[in-house]
């Protein structure tokens, strides 16, 4: 069976690296040059006087194929399917053969989809690895702007080549260059880049994109049917052709998904604009090659490259006659191919460095926790054998662990966690990353803000609007001690399930900040889960309002991690010995 395997895969890999070689002499460096524009003002009509180029260093040949190999959707997988590994040995094999090679990718490359290497650096780890694979271009996907656009602009940054996307507007500038020129064989090559207009409020919380005055600063140009979009990206491919582009390729982060919107496809995209030569495209994770047809009717290729590695893009420009061929590499063994076939070279060598570099950091014993931390009741079980979730109804040691990590390392006033977010208990011994991760595993981000004395004593009679029942919104809490008078009927009023207003006699009494008595009308700190503050999960909507004092860069459990390694020194200690944790929630 191992033998069967082996041998369908090196066909395929075969199969992959048995096409015609280019004509021209035959050598390793690509010789290029990138005409990078520059965006106009979004109100001002293009002009192909802001197009700017730089001479190499030897002069372009002619009459030699130019060869373009796409990925996408990448989703923090250098190891899987041909892996940056195989990448590397196929565009050896063009180079080889004498041809021009342009390595472009459609977006979704450093967020995990579940997988954790990347996730734990925030993506970093990739654009290093994207580095060393020596991509040419970029275009932005929907999951990039997952840790926060801050921490993307900031990934883009350390980027060697341009991310391009021609409908991202911050402040109502381009984020990005809406295209670039590259000029090899004595042809320019112009890609325009375009991210689906879903990734903010669909994809991504709206809330990601506002300013501390909680204004949405951010566009992907969506509004009216996508027919702003469709309208940049044309005046973008015919202000890349008025700057000298022989060929104009679309790479998109688009897809092909009918679930949404019919003008969100690409077919609709394509059917509203001219002039492309190809749409190398990303997002919803086919493998299907499209014939689609633009606005004049004509036919023009749409390829796709699935996820995670199982497939390469790629095009061919004949160095004789100009023609342009599209195909898509397929690998659909489980088995890598680096893996089956012994693959080493550079890019092997750099990924395997970076996984060991991500274990250590993720697996690696980091800290020691003197006494188990508990989201289940340690004493009693249900006549089933089944655990009971306390931590859904009453305070535990583990949510004043999290808790307080979430304020004393964003410098909050106050802090609060939904029960919903634990998932495991942290037991007594060695820590690791991993072990924090599997506490709090939603891998989401935390923001702090402006609330009042009041909006906080609503946001905590909502929480114990069910007590002594267990309730997914109850908040573990930091800096912050209440009590519960358990004789009273809660005040807050429900509609379907959601906290329509708070009426009556309160249930919560006593509370107190730092020590001091809560002040309906003063303003403090507070941390939390964005989806949390914006009322996304819940049911706390009197956050919703709230000036943001700044949204955190870290994961949660990156949080837990440093507040384990630094504030406490690398010891959970003695302060969360007790299961019920330290009375700062009490019935009376």
């Amino acid at each position: 069976m191992k033998k069967t395997l082996k041998l369908t895969a090196t066909l395929m890999l075969l199969g992959v690296l048995a096409f015609t070689a280019c004509s021209g002499k035959k050598e390793q460096n690509i010789p290029s040059i990138i005409t990078q524009t520059t965006a106009p003002a979004e109100s001002s009509v293009p002009d192909e006087s802001s197009a700017s180029s730089e001479n190499t260093a030897e002069p372009q040949r002619k009459n030699k194929d130019i060869v373009i190999l796409a990925t996408s959707d990448v989703h923090c997988c250098p190891q899987k399917g041909f892996g940056y590994a195989g990448l590397y040995r196929i565009r050896e094999k063009f180079l080889k053969e004498g041809c021009e090679v342009i390595l472009v990718d459609d977006g979704d490359e450093i967020e995990g989809h579940g997988e954790l290497f990347g996730t734990v650096t925030q993506g970093e780890q990739f654009i290093d690895l994207m580095n060393k694979m020596g991509y040419d271009v970029a275009t932005p996907g929907n999951h990039d702007f997952n840790y926060g656009p801050d921490r993307f602009i900031e990934l883009t940054q350390k980027a060697k080549y341009p991310y391009i996307s021609c409908n991202i507007t911050k402040n109502g500038k381009l984020l990005f260059e809406p295209y670039v020129i590259k000029e090899v064989a004595g042809k320019k090559i112009a890609f325009v880049g375009v991210t689906t207009p879903r990734t903010m409020g669909y994809y991504t919380s709206e809330s990601l994109f506002k300013d501390n005055n909680n204004k949405t600063i951010y566009s992907f140009k969506g509004g009216n049917k996508n027919k702003k979009l469709f309208a940049a990206v044309q005046a973008y491919a015919d202000y890349a052709r008025k700057a000298g582009a022989d060929y104009v390729f679309l790479m998109s982060h688009f897809g092909q998904a009918k679930k949404y919107n019919d003008w969100d496809e690409i077919t609709t995209l394509v059917a509203n604009i001219r002039g492309i030569d190809a749409v190398l495209d990303g997002h919803s994770h086919d493998a299907k090659k499209l014939e689609l047809t633009d606005a004049d009717g004509k036919t023009v290729d749409r390829i796709a490259m699935g996820s995670k590695f199982s497939r390469i893009g790629y095009v061919r420009i004949s160095g004789e006659d100009g023609s342009v061929k599209t195909q898509i590499f397929n690998w659909n063994s489980s088995v890598s191919a680096a893996e089956l076939f012994g693959i080493k070279n550079e890019m092997s060598e750099e990924v395997d460095k970076s996984l060991a570099e991500y274990k250590d950091i993720f697996y690696g014993k980091n800290g020691t926790n003197n006494n188990p931390l508990f989201i289940n009741d340690p004493n009693n079980v249900h006549p089933d054998g089944s655990p009971i979730k306390i931590i859904s109804k009453t305070e535990t040691n583990l949510g004043d662990f999290a808790a307080d990590a979430f304020r004393i390392v964003t410098g909050a006033d106050v802090a609060f966690i939904t029960a919903d977010k634990f998932n495991e208990a942290l037991p007594q011994g060695d820590v690791s990353m991993r072990d924090l991760y599997m506490v709090l595993p939603t891998a989401k981000k935390t923001v702090t803000v402006y609330a009042t004395g009041q909006q906080i004593l609503d946001a905590l009679e909502w929480s114990v609007h069910s007590y002594p029942e267990a309730n997914s919104s109850f908040l573990q809490v930091s800096g912050i001690t209440f009590q519960i008078k358990t004789k009273v009927k809660t005040p807050c009023k429900v509609k379907k399930g959601k906290l329509k207003e708070i009426k009556g006699d309160r249930r919560v009494c006593n509370v107190k900040i730092g020590g001091a008595a809560i002040d309906p009308e003063k303003t403090y700190k507070v941390t939390s889960y964005l989806s949390t503050i914006t009322g996304a999960s819940g049911g706390y909507k009197m956050f919703k309002s709230c000036k943001r004092v700044k949204m955190d860069s870290r994961l949660d459990f990156q949080i837990l991690y440093q507040y384990m390694t630094e504030n406490l020194k690398g010891v959970i200690g003695d302060q969360y010995l007790n299961p019920g944790g330290s009375k700062r929630i009490t019935a009376v």
